[in-house]
């Protein structure tokens, strides 16, 4: 995805070039085709461009149609034609194609704020009102692509970069102990708006920024709905429209050149290849196209890259397998070899940048199977409430019943018995789990204890059939994945994109009727009858059959009790003496989880250095 970093100053005050030029630099990565920086009273804006199409991009930014209002950002609209005509309806008129940052723009230009709901598609961009002297930022809903900012008095530095924000003398680089006591719990923050730096804010995932002379304000402009349920009269209109919207949303994402598809195993990711494979074919380019995935074998045996080899061959696009076996934890973290703008938890992440290489050598955009498992394996408990609800024992009868009858099962209710009940006999011990290791002074101040039982609480959410789907899809988690596929992160100018994420799809997968759609993803299945070998199509979901971090362990080839000697701020957050007596006591398979401070240890080493 292209770069992009700005600074604007309310008082107009000039800004130093020297900043911008290092902004730009820290840019460089996301951008082989183009760099662009650009000055104005009170303003500075950097900006490298990545091609990717298919839509038509704006090579160079800032862009503007009237030279009032400035468009700074990285945008991917889905839905172009359907923004078109509700332009033209209201008195535009086009002269050919035009780029999605021009719609945005003429958008704006006609509803200002409120044209921002009818923005999909995957985005982080800011309008710069020149005159007016106001600044409007905004993140798309599912938050594919990321937003910085920070504020020092009447000045605003924002970017979809992190370091960019970095480079300002006048931003602090001190730590934010809420972030950081997030991720020693759990491995990531639950505060969308907070980054691993006290002064550095990260945009949430369908919010809108505004800063002016009345002060700066973050609020949300879009969400996911909460719809009534559809009702078809034949079975057969869910998938033909389920298959209509997967479609357009691979169309929307697919570049008229090279491109390529993650794919594991699974039927998520080899659904979007054969969708992809579809289109492809029609427009003449399907032999552009190629897969890749990791297999770990001889390590255990590793069925991944079989199926996934099967799902290519019966496509007929080539696949590369990266063989994962070798790659041993924490490889390459001592090395200048991994970019880490905030602490990750992935001891694996050279495997993960290396896939990324090799997809890059190829294509600029890569499509990914992300967001089957939310909505697709859903749950029965709530449908059959909402049903109850409505004293709708007929439809009960025959949803219920025939699932039984075809099945020979009950449905999965997924309504948390059992935990409940776990709980009721005293089973369940919340505290069981809370690390050891935290050091006393940071666990009180931070009131981690106390965050720890916070976190183990499931929230309630009122949507009537998914609402653990809903929940998911609403939550820091997709956002978090996105950045974490961020060229920021992986150092390759790659755009990772997911058509089952598309909003389309997904407002569409939140009104469809659980049983028997969404019980074992038997919409998609049936979506790919004819499309997939029926070995994958049918293939129950199944995790990884070995557990590299464990394996590595019990071989001898990795030791995780060799911890290197924590640096200073390591230990003001972590007990090592405690945490080295925990990782002697704790089976391998829980080592997961208690190597986090060995992983923000490799962040913070890496901070210092710099």
């Amino acid at each position: 995805m292209s770069g992009f970093a700005g600074v604007v100053s309310l008082d107009g005050a000039p800004l130093d070039a020297g900043l911008l030029e290092r902004m730009a630099q820290t840019l460089a990565f996301r951008g082989p085709d183009g760099t662009h920086i650009t000055t104005k009273p009170g303003a500075g804006f950097c900006f490298t461009f990545l091609r990717t199409g298919p839509a038509p991009q704006c090579s160079s930014q800032p862009c503007s149609l009237d030279g009032r209002i400035w468009l700074l950002g990285d945008v991917r609209l889905d839905g172009r034609d359907d923004l078109r005509r509700k332009l033209e309806q209201h008195g535009d008129e086009f002269d050919g194609d035009t780029n999605d940052e021009e719609l945005i723009m003429r958008a704006w230009r006609r509803w200002r704020e409120d044209s921002l709901p009818d923005l999909i598609g995957d985005y982080s961009f800011a309008l710069w009102d020149s005159e007016a002297r106001h600044l409007w930022c905004a993140r798309d809903l599912m938050g594919a692509r990321p937003f910085f900012y920070a504020q020092t008095g009447n000045r605003l530095y924002f970017s979809n970069t992190l370091d960019a924000i970095r480079c300002a003398p006048d931003i602090s680089t001190t730590l934010d102990h809420h972030f950081i006591g997030d991720f020693l719990l759990q491995g990531s923050c639950s505060y969308p708006e907070r980054t691993a730096f006290r002064e550095i804010s990260r945009l949430p995932a369908g919010h809108a920024l505004r800063f002016s002379n009345t002060g700066l304000g973050v609020h949300r402009f879009t969400s996911l709905p909460i719809e009534e349920p559809l009702w078809l009269k034949r079975e057969e209109e869910y998938v033909e429209r389920f298959r209509e919207l997967l479609e357009q949303a691979v169309r929307e994402r697919l570049p008229r050149g090279p491109a390529a598809v993650l794919m594991s195993g699974g039927l998520d990711s080899t659904s979007v290849a054969a969708i992809a494979t579809k289109i492809a074919k029609k427009s003449g380019s399907h032999a552009s196209l190629r897969a890749y995935t990791v297999d770990y074998r001889p390590l255990f045996d590793d069925e991944e890259g079989y199926y996934a080899s099967l799902a290519a061959e019966h496509l007929g696009i080539p696949i590369e397998i990266l063989q994962g076996a070798s790659c041993i934890p924490y490889e390459g973290w001592s090395d200048s070899e991994l970019r880490m703008p905030e602490p990750c938890h992935e001891p694996f992440l050279l495997l993960s940048n290396q896939q990324y290489e090799r997809v890059r050598a190829h294509a600029a955009v890569a499509l990914a199977g992300f967001g089957g498992d939310d909505v697709l394996t859903g749950q029965a408990w709530p449908y059959l409430v909402y049903l109850l609800q409505r004293l709708s024992f007929g439809k009960i009868g025959k949803v219920f019943g025939g699932y039984i009858l075809k099945h020979g099962r009950i449905p999965p209710m997924r309504a948390g018995f059992r935990v409940r009940l776990q709980r009721w006999m005293g089973r369940s011990e919340p505290m069981s789990q809370y690390p050891r290791w935290l050091a006393p002074t940071f666990q009180k101040q931070q009131r981690l204890r106390e965050r720890w039982l916070e976190l183990q609480q499931a929230g309630k959410n009122a949507h009537p059939l998914h609402p653990i789907g809903h929940t998911g899809l609403s939550s820091g988690f997709w956002p978090s994945v996105f950045e974490s596929d961020d060229a920021a992160w992986t150092d390759v100018a790659l755009e990772v994109r997911a058509p089952l994420l598309d909003q389309r799809v997904l407002r569409y997968l939140l009104r469809v009727p659980p049983i028997p759609w969404c019980m074992h993803k038997e919409l998609l299945r049936q979506t790919m009858r004819g499309l997939l070998p029926e070995r994958i199509r049918l293939r129950p979901k199944v995790p990884l059959l070995g557990d590299p971090l464990r394996i590595h362990a019990e071989s001898g080839s990795w030791n995780p009790l060799g911890l290197s000697e924590p640096v200073a701020d390591t230990r003001m957050f972590v007990d090592w003496g405690q945490l080295g007596a925990t990782l002697v006591s704790a089976p391998s398979s829980d080592a997961w989880a208690d190597l986090r401070p060995v992983s923000l240890n490799y962040w913070l080493k890496a901070v210092e250095k710099e």
